[in-house]
């Protein structure tokens, strides 16, 4: 009887259906093998610093299966991650245990002693998931004292209970008389009935363990837990099936930018609103530059709209820091495109990264000197730009 994901499931019975089956001599060589490798201990342990890591890949069984290590994508016994436990919990230099889960489940033989050792464990465990824990290894995901998906892919499920039973038309099963259930008639309601009827037995135990790991209700494991099915980590931490999801570097950069392009928003106080008096009072060579390119290129360009388009490049070079970009889009009649935008949120960037390193050097004083001195220079030739703008709409320019 299986905790498995489908997938691995069919995998498994696929080899079986093509007689991909170790004889009994070859089995038994292979467990050999592998209990053979752990005379130095469980090989699905190692430490990192004062953590002790226990990989948990692959079909989960109770003693060293061949078939699959070789067609489940891998094998982890629960003997091995008990005795991986158990050393962990001896060793004075381990604080925590991390199970780095990477499986679709397991058989149930040996599942209720491996969660009855990790409940009993008094050192903290986190379980890792980087691919799959599904059926059995949820389970035992479950029982530790958090769920980390290591990232948004991670799957998590597939509670329930399977067993595939096939008929065969040449085959006849005879009972005694006082145990028709030994051998139900799978082809009738009644046999599937009975067969159900075992397989609901143990997934109230199986719901159950998961239930008391989550710290919630079985009706809640039954109900919301997919039902059998998979769940991505998001869906899955709001459901309340796994504790956190780790972030990834690509996310702490897209966190870390979004936090920068504060500066250029609207929350930030230090924005100053940029209208047409200040405009041509702080910058007159960029309140000149719509009549320029109107009389350069042949262009008529109505007031109102050319007056929100540089109010749009002086506010983004105010607020970013890079009025000298503002300044050269605003005389060159550049548009307020994406690629505008990127420059001026590049430069905000980089001007918050510049504030924070420099907030109290000297330096920052000095350079804010040097571009008032640059604005200064700009303003002395600007005055005969103002008067082209004033001359090529008819109006006096406020």
């Amino acid at each position: 009887m299986w905790l498995l994901e489908n997938n691995a499931a069919a995998q498994l019975q696929a080899a079986i259906d093509a007689g991909v089956t170790p004889s009994a001599e070859q089995q038994a060589q292979f467990e050999a093998t592998q209990i053979s490798a752990m005379s130095d201990g469980p090989r699905i342990l190692k430490a990192a610093g004062n953590t002790a890591e226990i990989a948990v890949n692959g079909v989960l069984t109770n003693k060293p299966n061949f078939m699959a290590m070789f067609f489940g994508g891998g094998n982890t016994t629960y003997p091995d991650i008990v005795s991986a436990i158990g050393i962990a919990e001896q060793d004075p230099n381990v604080e925590k245990i991390d199970m780095m889960i990477d499986s679709p489940g397991g058989e149930i033989a040996g599942l209720f002693a491996l969660i009855d050792v990790i409940n009993s464990a008094k050192k903290p465990i986190n379980a890792i998931v980087s691919n799959t824990a599904a059926s059995a290894a949820y389970a035992i995901a479950s029982s530790a004292d958090k769920i980390i998906a290591k990232n948004n892919s991670a799957r998590f499920g597939s509670i329930g209970i399977v067993v595939d039973m096939r008929l065969d038309a040449n085959k006849v099963s005879i009972t005694s008389t006082n145990a028709p259930n030994k051998r139900p008639d799978i082809s009738t309601e009644e046999g599937k009935a009975v067969v159900r009827a075992e397989l609901d037995d143990v997934h109230s135990l199986f719901a159950a363990a998961i239930a008391s790991g989550r710290n919630t209700t079985v009706d809640k494991v039954n109900t919301s837990f997919g039902q059998g099915g998979m769940f991505l980590a998001d869906e899955a931490l709001k459901r309340g099936m796994i504790d956190s999801i780790a972030k990834t570097s690509l996310q702490s950069v897209k966190n870390t930018n979004q936090t920068k392009t504060a500066a250029i928003g609207g929350d930030n106080s230090k924005v100053k609103s940029m209208d047409l008096a200040t405009l041509k009072a702080e910058h007159p060579e960029a309140y000149a530059a719509a009549v320029k390119v109107g009389r350069d290129e042949g262009i008529t360009v109505g007031v109102t709209q050319e007056r929100d388009r540089v109010n749009a490049h002086l506010i983004m070079g105010e607020s970013s820091g890079d009025m000298k970009t503002a300044l050269a889009a605003c005389k060159d009649g550049a548009e307020m495109t994406s690629t505008m935008q990127s420059t001026y949120l590049s430069a905000g960037m980089n001007r918050s990264d510049t504030q924070a390193r420099d907030d109290d050097d000297a330096a920052v004083g000095a350079a804010g000197n040097n571009a008032n001195a640059e604005d200064d220079t700009a303003e002395t030739d600007a005055e005969a730009v103002v008067g082209a703008l004033e001359e090529r709409f008819g109006t006096e320019v406020k």
